[in-house]
């Protein structure tokens, strides 16, 4: 009998310390099921995500690209607002004021008739300012709206903008324009010099 109990005691001591190591292998396998879940999920988050995120870059190019084509300050008038409230060209011929009309010399300046009478300069540097860089000093000195109230001129107006380009472009784009339900006519105007030409050549007749 106490030979046995020795050896019982070892054998629990045994057992004690198999019991201790069983959790700890428990515990190192269940570490890594847990980083195989982790790297599993990971995996899988990537590949959804990637489902999910891939979509956002296309909207967000299609919105660069509005804004690069429209990078105007929200105070003017958007292109989209000008392209829907102006006259088509088919549209346009069904008014006397588009009868013969003539864009003329292009320039930096333009002429705009067949304006209601309620159109104020504030209207059409809401819809010409898109045409000038404010932050540029130069630019905003050269911009410049004349609007005839009075006398025969009425309802006509001259715009000067930095350069032919941008008023080629303002041409292109505010021709035909309904504001307050009139059709704007826009021209480049004519300067005098080409009047003064053109009475020179009138005198060597």
């Amino acid at each position: 009998d106490v030979f046995e109990q020795p050896q019982h005691v070892g054998h629990k001591k045994i057992e004690f310390h198999i019991t201790t190591d069983i959790p700890a292998v428990l515990q190192i396998n269940s570490e890594k099921e847990e980083k195989n879940d982790l790297f599993a999920a990971t995996e899988e988050m990537n590949n959804t995500g990637f489902g999910r995120i891939f979509p956002a870059p296309s909207s967000n190019d299609k919105m660069e690209t509005e804004e690069e084509d429209d990078e105007i300050p929200s105070e003017f008038i958007s292109r989209r607002d000008l392209e829907k409230n102006r006259l088509s060209r088919e549209e346009m011929e069904k008014f006397s004021v588009f009868k013969n009309y003539e864009p003329g010399d292009p320039n930096c300046r333009i002429y705009v008739k067949n304006l209601a009478k309620q159109v104020q300069e504030k209207d059409l540097k809401f819809i010409f300012g898109r045409y000038v860089d404010f932050q540029s000093e130069v630019e905003r000195n050269m911009f410049d709206i004349r609007l005839m109230k009075e006398g025969r001129m009425k309802g006509q107006a001259f715009i000067g903008l930095p350069n032919e380009k941008a008023a080629a472009k303002a041409l292109k784009e505010v021709n035909g324009y309904v504001l307050f339900e009139k059709p704007m006519v826009v021209q480049f105007a004519r300067s005098a010099r080409p009047k003064q030409d053109a009475n020179e050549g009138k005198r060597k007749k």
